[in-house]
């Protein structure tokens, strides 16, 4: 297993949520779209297009490497964790409340006409999001949101309820549709002994094993985080860029 690799992203991953007091402001889509109201392009406003382009070409690797709400779930998940319990219909929650923030965001801008200014300070007085109480209420809400879908089982907010993830799964489907090349996984299933050993540690509990053995790796629900990979003793999973079919 390539741990030094793994032992990065978790790191990347548990430091950018213990940043999230003060980065918190720079996610923020009510500030995005308060600013478009005003006429004002926010830091949350250009990084939540900024994930949408990086995902035609490096797919849902923010998710996997660099978001504050995977790295809260990371550290919950350090002390135990259940399988995943799977809802029909609530995996669509997501896209429902990304589609009501990209419609409120498009309301937004047409009340104002068009953005007059870039500000990335907006409303985020010395840079630091939790200034006010207010602002760490929520936090916590934040924080509540993201580990309580976590009575459903491993990673429950990414696959349930978090609209956030939905922008690198809008960008990776628009660079599909385009054919841009872009950071994918390859399997060889000639390789494969179906060991188990990927399905066992995909984060986001996917039936890698199938995947690899059907030679089809593709899907919106993994976010790059190459674990896969990682643990394959027989390098039946590839990373690099590519097409996919």
């Amino acid at each position: 297993m390539n741990t030094r690799r793994q032992k990065l992203r978790r790191a990347l991953l548990a430091l950018f949520f213990l940043a999230l007091p003060i980065t918190l402001n720079y996610y923020s889509p009510y500030l995005m779209l308060s600013g478009t109201a005003e006429g004002v392009a926010t830091f949350s406003l250009v990084f939540w297009l900024g994930v949408f382009g990086s995902a035609l070409i490096l797919g849902r690797s923010f998710c996997g490497w660099a978001c504050p709400f995977n790295g809260l779930q990371q550290l919950w998940e350090s002390v135990g964790t259940r399988s995943l319990k799977r809802v029909v219909l609530l995996p669509a929650l997501k896209y429902v409340f990304w589609a009501l923030w990209v419609a409120s965001l498009g309301g937004a801008l047409a009340s104002a006409g068009v953005w007059t200014r870039f500000d990335p300070l907006y409303m985020t007085e010395y840079g630091v999001s939790l200034t006010e109480a207010g602002n760490l209420i929520t936090y916590f809400m934040l924080v509540a949101l993201t580990l309580v879908p976590a009575l459903l089982g491993k990673r429950g907010f990414c696959r349930y309820l978090c609209p956030f993830g939905v922008w690198g799964i809008a960008g990776e489907e628009v660079g599909h549709a385009l054919r841009i090349p872009r950071l994918m996984l390859r399997a060889v299933p000639g390789r494969c002994n179906a060991c188990g050993r990927c399905t066992r540690a995909c984060p986001m509990q996917l039936p890698v094993t199938e995947m690899v053995q059907a030679g089809a790796m593709r899907t919106t629900e993994c976010f790059m985080c190459e674990t896969c990979v990682d643990v394959c003793p027989r390098n039946a999973i590839e990373v690099g860029f590519g097409r996919a079919e």
